[in-house]
């Protein structure tokens, strides 16, 4: 994704625009690492019987 717009970069792309303008902050990357991957922790939790359930039915289809 090619943008110069900071409001339209997704989270991967921000953290990588402040890692080549400013340095290696080793603080800041992680801090944004955490927080773009709190919604998908957050996704599996709320979904996670569903997502165990689904895998265990598709995984024995042939057995």
């Amino acid at each position: 994704m090619v943008t110069n717009n900071p409001d339209l970069m997704t989270m991967p792309n921000g953290i990588a625009t402040v890692q080549n303008a400013f340095g290696i902050v080793w603080p800041q990357l992680m801090a944004g690492g955490i927080i773009a991957g709190l919604p998908l922790i957050a996704v599996f939790v709320f979904f996670q019987s569903q997502i165990v359930r689904g895998v265990a039915h598709t995984g024995l289809a042939g057995q």
